[in-house]
């Protein structure tokens, strides 16, 4: 069931919204709760009902490893705690991935075989990683829950249970507190999560579900595309990506609000961003903030530790203890996202640049100028977002190979003329060979590119909206426009992660 379905829009969410306020006024705050974590389960088992076991009996094994830690917080508990998790992940997610590559491996022993199709159960690296990063603060004592309603809101809360944000416990532990105890926020919120919502559908169906065709056709004939195809193709897609997550991180947000609920900023318009280090702090927020937490924060201060000890230089201390856990830690952002190695060229390409501006910045070298240096990132995004999107390996080298190297002139046909005049090698385009296609695409891409480099972002001035005329117009547009192209709905993109 997605958000941007008419299922979600005119049966899922009214009667949720309506069967929780009336919870919440006539029979108090845990009834309420409990619809919340009710419709949640059920909006996850609608997707697949046998994988809502999955979700379930995580949920069950992952509370009782919460009561253990609370009791005894020992490494020892932790470790089995996180190994259980990542080997229920793994074996979902990465099994077929790391087989594969063995059997790769062992061609050359003339050991072969064949693996069975593996559906990768919805959501189950965002469940999984907030369960862990659970365990890890209730170890620490930055976390401490004892009321398994809170628990079950927690990790199935269905408008962030299958994209994120990925939420961390202590900044919902006093909401879901006052939700059960009666010192709900009212409705106050229900209008600002409306617009909020209203205009992330925009972002999704109007903005990234009508890019989509562009960046799809040309992800698809990869080796027919010309230099200029090839860019419009990889702005294209790096478009739709960020008006498509970002349009459901919107939505949850919406959704959290109209429930009393606030939950976490997750962009920041990040193609503003004029470096790779600001650019990590306004995409994916949370995600970036749960791998900085719990992965690169440990290994880097573990191996700065281990530098300073030894009297190391300045360079050589730099690659120990940034270089080396940056990479690291974008590298398994990028498994994260998906069991694929050009997942993997995904985060290493994320990786290096974050290197590449952290040295510059601690050899205080001269400031790169603004432009330049917005320039440079959204190169090095786009770079990666072709990883992110292509099949495989391959196919994005073969359309990197276009993007930037091209031995003849890419031209419309009715230009050809002009080419042969002057004697010079050329090439028609393919499918911008249509006048009213190319029109369309660049509308679009000029429309989105506007809208992505605006500095008014809605969602972080949502505590702050207020019912007026003008934002009441504001959703009915968006709404309207969005419900008229809801004939066939397109999957978020992060439903696969």
């Amino acid at each position: 069931m997605l958000f941007s379905s008419h299922a979600f829009l005119f049966v899922f969410l009214p009667l949720v919204l309506v069967s929780f306020h009336l919870a919440r006024h006539f029979l108090g705050g845990k009834a309420a709760l409990l619809v919340v974590i009710t419709a949640s389960l059920f909006f996850y088992g609608y997707w697949n009902p046998p994988f809502l076991f999955l979700l379930i009996g995580s949920m069950l094994i992952n509370f009782g490893f919460v009561k253990i830690l609370s009791a005894n917080p020992g490494r020892l508990w932790l470790a089995v705690a996180i190994t259980v998790n990542l080997t229920i992940l793994g074996y979902f997610k990465y099994r077929n991935f790391f087989l594969e590559n063995l059997m790769m491996a062992s061609e050359a022993f003339a050991i072969s075989g064949t693996l069975d199709p593996l559906v990768v159960p919805l959501a189950i690296s965002f469940f999984t990683f907030q369960q862990i990063a659970l365990l890890i603060d209730v170890k620490e004592g930055h976390a401490k829950i004892s009321n398994p309603l809170d628990f079950a809101a927690f990790i199935a809360l269905f408008p962030q249970l299958i994209a994120g944000p990925i939420v961390l416990f202590r900044e919902m532990r006093e909401q879901f507190f006052d939700l059960r105890t009666g010192h709900y926020k009212g409705l106050e919120f229900v209008g600002p999560g409306v617009i909020v919502f209203s205009l992330g559908l925009f972002k999704k169906v109007v903005l990234a579900d009508s890019i989509a065709p562009y960046a799809d056709l040309a992800f698809s004939i990869a080796d027919q595309l010309t230099t200029l195809e090839a860019w419009f193709g990889a702005i294209a897609y790096s478009l739709q990506l960020y008006f498509d997550f970002s349009g459901y991180s919107d939505m949850a947000v919406g959704l959290g609000l109209m429930l009393g609920l606030t939950l976490p900023i997750n962009f920041k318009t990040p193609f503003r961003a004029t470096s790779m280090i600001e650019f990590w702090k306004r995409w994916h927020i949370t995600m970036t903030r749960f791998f900085m937490l719990y992965v690169y924060s440990p290994v880097a201060l573990t191996f700065a530790r281990w530098s300073q000890q030894r009297n190391l230089s300045q360079g050589i201390t730099f690659v120990i203890a940034i270089a080396l856990p940056t990479t690291f830690t974008f590298l398994l952002s990028g498994l994260w996202h998906g069991a694929a190695w050009h997942f993997v060229a995904f985060g290493i390409i994320n990786g290096i640049g974050l290197v590449l501006n952290h040295a510059w910045r601690e050899a205080k070298l001269p400031r790169i100028p603004k432009l330049l240096g917005w320039l440079l990132t959204i190169l090095v995004v786009i770079v990666s977002f072709v990883y992110f999107r292509a099949e495989d390996m391959a196919a994005a080298a073969a359309i990197l190979k276009v993007m930037f190297w091209s031995p003849v002139l890419v031209l419309p046909s009715w230009l050809s003329t002009i080419a042969d005049n002057f004697g010079l090698p050329w090439q028609s385009l393919s499918f911008l060979a249509s006048g009213s296609y190319t029109l369309r695409l660049v509308l679009w891409i000029t429309l989105a590119g506007i809208i992505s480099l605006s500095s008014f972002n809605l969602v972080e001035r949502s505590g702050t909206l207020r019912a007026s005329w003008a934002n009441a117009i504001l959703a009915a547009t968006a709404l309207v426009l969005s419900i008229g192209l809801l004939d066939r709905p397109k999957a978020f993109i992060y439903f696969q992660f």
